[in-house]
C-alpha cells in the first residue's frame, strides 16, 4: 500500500495546474451545495417555527357519541392501568373529555412526547358597545400552554396573565374592538353564559386569523362558559420528532379511543410545500454532485493517456494490476477530500458572511438570507465529494490497469 500512495501522491503533484483546477471545481460544487443547503435549511426551519412553532403538533379530542363511558389501559409496559376518557353526549351538550388529569400525567411521561397542554375551547362573542364579534374562547393552564403557544414573548402590549377574571386577546381583535389594557370586555358563549374580562395582554403571533379570533382566558373560566366544569375538549401537545406526528397521534388515537389530528394532515399544503423543498435541494445536489464526477473522470482519464509509458514500465517492472488500479483511485480520493475540505471552508464562510448581512424576511427577522448552517448537511457534503472522486476514478484506473505494458513501451 505504501508503493501505491507513494505513486499517487507523485502523479498528483505533477498534475500541476491541471490538478488544481480540478481542486477548484470540486470545491466549488462542495460550497454551492452546502450554501443551498443551508439556505433551503433555513427557509424551513424559519417556516415550521413562525407557523408551526405556534400550533400543537398533535392533538386528542373527543368523539361525537352517544352518552358512555369507557376506560382503557394505556401503558407503556403493559404493567400500569389507567381510566382514559369519559366522552359524553347528551342533547345540545358537547362532545367532552373526563377522567383527564390521569391521562395527562400519563402522556407527560411518554418520551415521545415534549409538552402537554389541555384545554376547553369553543365559540363566543365578545360584546363593547354596539360592536359583537365572534371569538373562540381558548381556557387553559398558562404554564403548560405557553409551550404549545408562546405567548409571552409575542405581547406587544401588557403580559400575559389570565389569572382569575383576566384575559389576552390577539392584536387584530384589539384594533377592531378599539381596546386598550385594562379594559374590561362581556363575552358570552355559546352557551348563553356571560363573564366579564379584565385585557392584562394584548399578542401577535403574526397569523392575522388567531390574533383576531382568540381570547385567552383560564381553564376554569372557559369551563363555566361552555359548560364543561371538571372537563375539557382537547390535549394539545408538542412531540420530540415533528415529522413523527402521524405515527404518534395514530397511536395514542388507537390506544385512547380518542380522535387524534396531527399538523402533517392538518396542514397538508405546507408539508407539500416543505417535500417540494426538499426535492430541490436533493435534485441540485445530486446535479453538482455528477458535475464534479465527470470532472475528476476526466482530468483521471488525461492523466492515464499522459502517464500511460510510465503505468507500462510500471507493470513490466512487476507491478500488478490491482496495484495501478489503486494507485489512480488514490488520487480520486486525495481530489474529492482535498475539494472537499477547501469547499467546506469557502461554503461555511460564504453562509457566515450572508448571515451577517442586516435585513428582514419572512422566516428569520434581523437577517437578509434566512440561512441556518447545519453541520449535517456539512458532513453530507463532505462524504458526498470523497465518495464521488473514488468513484469517479474508478473506470480511469480499469484503464489504466489494462494497458499492456508492451504495447504502451513500443508505442507510447
Amino acid at each position: 500500500m505504501r508503493f501505491e500512495v507513494s505513486i499517487a501522491l507523485r502523479y498528483f503533484r505533477s498534475g500541476g495546474m491541471q490538478s488544481v483546477l480540478t481542486i477548484l471545481g470540486v470545491s466549488v460544487g462542495v460550497a454551492v451545495s452546502i450554501f443551498i443547503a443551508c439556505l433551503i435549511g433555513g427557509v424551513q426551519e424559519g417556516l415550521i417555527t413562525r407557523i408551526i412553532g405556534s400550533l400543537a403538533a398533535v392533538s386528542l379530542e373527543p368523539k361525537e357519541s352517544v352518552p358512555r363511558s369507557m376506560g382503557k389501559v394505556f401503558s407503556a409496559d403493559g404493567k400500569e392501568s389507567l381510566l382514559l376518557e369519559r366522552v359524553e353526549k347528551s342533547g345540545q351538550r358537547a362532545a367532552r373529555i373526563g377522567e383527564w388529569k390521569p391521562l395527562v400525567e400519563h402522556l407527560d411521561r411518554d418520551p415521545a412526547i415534549t409538552v402537554v397542554s389541555p384545554t376547553a375551547s369553543g365559540a363566543g362573542f365578545v360584546i363593547k358597545g354596539n360592536q359583537v364579534l365572534p371569538i373562540t374562547f381558548r381556557g387553559v393552564i398558562p404554564e403548560r400552554a405557553n409551550k404549545i403557544t408562546d405567548l409571552r414573548t409575542r405581547m406587544v402590549a401588557g403580559i400575559y396573565d389570565v389569572s382569575g377574571q383576566n384575559c389576552v386577546v390577539g392584536v387584530e381583535l384589539a384594533k377592531e374592538l378599539g381596546i386598550s389594557l385594562k379594559d374590561k370586555i362581556r363575552t358570552r358563549s355559546g352557551k348563553g353564559v356571560e363573564l366579564v374580562f379584565t385585557v392584562m395582554g394584548i399578542f401577535d403571533v403574526g397569523i392575522n386569523e388567531i390574533n383576531l379570533r382568540s381570547f385567552y382566558v383560564s381553564l376554569t373560566n372557559a369551563q363555566r362558559l361552555l359548560e364543561l366544569v371538571g372537563y375539557i375538549n382537547a390535549i394539545e401537545m408538542k412531540v420530540l420528532e415533528i415529522y413523527e406526528a402521524n405515527t404518534i397521534a395514530d397511536r395514542l388515537g388507537a390506544v385512547t379511543g380518542l380522535k387524534s389530528q396531527s399538523w402533517m394532515r392538518q396542514q397538508k399544503e405546507f408539508l407539500s410545500a416543505i417535500q417540494a423543498q426538499n426535492g430541490s435541494n436533493a435534485l441540485i445536489r445530486t446535479f453538482m454532485m455528477l458535475a464534479v464526477a465527470f470532472g475528476i473522470a476526466s482530468v483521471l482519464v488525461v492523466s492515464v493517456v499522459q502517464k500511460s509509458r510510465e503505468i507500462g514500465i510500471l507493470k513490466s517492472m512487476g507491478a500488478r494490476t490491482r496495484s495501478i488500479m489503486l494507485i489512480f483511485m488514490i488520487q480520486g480520493l486525495l481530489t474529492g477530500l482535498i475539494g472537499s475540505l477547501v469547499g467546506t471552508a469557502f461554503g461555511v464562510s460564504l453562509c457566515w458572511a450572508l448571515m451577517q448581512i442586516p435585513g428582514d424576511n419572512m422566516t428569520s427577522p434581523g437577517q437578509l438570507f434566512p440561512i441556518k448552517i447545519i453541520p449535517l448537511y456539512i458532513i453530507q457534503a463532505i462524504v458526498a465529494a470523497v465518495v464521488v472522486g473514488v468513484v469517479a476514478s474508478i473506470a480511469p484506473a480499469r484503464r489504466a490497469a489494462k494497458l499492456d505494458p508492451v504495447e504502451v513501451i513500443r508505442y507510447g
